[in-house]
């Protein structure tokens, strides 16, 4: 069968039919001044041809694309793949399609990220920021794009954010673990470029401290996933063991640290406990049971990411919008008790 390779336009539907670009125009948009009988030959003649709609054409006449960007670090973490998929689900039912960036911390990436949601007339952008990220929200508002702050925020800088309470995650967590008796502790750090990273250790610390935990019990080790690729690089990760509870900055790699430690015989919660942060379980069923903080529900983040661009899209004037999500510890089977 022949491929047609030329691009179907409104002029290749118009010379097949016999009616102007125009008449062609009014017709795929249901224009109701002209006849059924118009509409529908012009329609059927589209579609047998394969039209697909200028989406940027049509934009420039409406002022709209029904588009929204999502800048995010990376996908490989399913607290961002769950979220990202819930937003997606959410604006798929209201009529908007999404455009992904993962920027992987690189400047030059959201950059580029940004300059191509602008190219193509994004009616908002939905923005997983880094603490040092100003300029690239001044390079948002400079195009008058509505943007909302997702999971995270940057201090100092008046924008629509949601987010979990992270330093009342890392208080939990320090909390219950001090409450199931245990003295010494590693909390495995995130990126310090992160603030959700800086306000769940702040928190843990000083959850620590209202028990009375001296400090010098507390070791922080900072992570990077790309290095522990085996469960023997997650060991020497973790050693010296002169601990007995781990709170891990999320799941993913709370998770790496559970199995490496059950292939090395370790008994979890026996011998060490551990929490995680996210709770991805919630929609990766299959995980096996982890304790770990999150708000209630992932979508409760994604409904309110989106109904905040939606209000800031129809109302440019609103004052910032702030929503700061409640967290709870879901409980697994990797805490204990009793810790001398």
């Amino acid at each position: 069968m022949a491929i047609n390779k030329t691009r179907v336009t409104l002029k290749t539907i118009a010379d097949q039919c016999g009616y102007s670009v125009n008449t062609v125009s009014r017709a795929l948009r249901n224009d109701q001044r002209l006849s059924t009988q118009t509409i529908s030959k012009i329609q059927s003649t589209a579609d047998q041809l394969g039209y697909i709609r200028n989406s940027h054409a049509s934009s420039l006449r409406s002022g709209r694309s029904n588009i929204i960007a999502i800048i995010t670090e990376e996908l490989l973490n399913p607290h961002y793949s769950l979220l990202t998929s819930e937003i997606d689900r959410i604006l798929h039912k209201i009529g908007y399609q999404i455009m992904i960036f993962c920027t992987y911390l690189s400047n030059e990436l959201i950059s580029q990220a940004i300059s191509t949601a602008v190219s193509n007339s994004v009616d908002g952008i939905l923005f997983f920021p880094s603490v040092d990220d100003t300029e690239p929200l001044k390079q948002i508002c400079d195009h008058n794009i509505p943007v909302v702050l997702v999971d995270r925020e940057i201090s100092e800088v008046s924008a629509d954010i949601v987010r979990c309470d992270d330093y009342e995650g890392g208080y939990l967590a320090g909390k219950e673990l001090c409450r199931l008796g245990h003295k010494r502790f590693l909390y495995i750090a995130g990126p310090h470029s992160n603030d959700s990273q800086l306000q769940r250790e702040a928190g843990f610390r000083r959850a620590l401290q209202d028990n009375h935990i001296p400090l010098e019990n507390l070791r922080i080790a900072p992570f990077k996933i790309s290095e522990l690729s085996s469960p023997a690089a997650v060991m020497e990760f973790l050693r010296p063991l002169d601990y007995t509870a781990i709170f891990a900055f999320n799941d993913q790699v709370a998770y790496l640290i559970q199995t490496s430690l059950l292939a090395e015989n370790y008994r979890i919660p026996e011998d060490i406990s551990l929490i995680g942060f996210d709770y991805i379980r919630q929609g990766f069923t299959y995980l096996p049971p982890l304790t770990s903080v999150a708000c209630e529900s992932i979508q409760n983040m994604a409904q309110t990411a989106v109904s905040f661009l939606l209000r800031r899209i129809e109302d440019p004037s609103l004052p910032p919008q702030r929503e700061v999500l409640p967290v709870n510890i879901y409980d697994g089977w990797t805490i204990g008790e009793n810790r001398t």
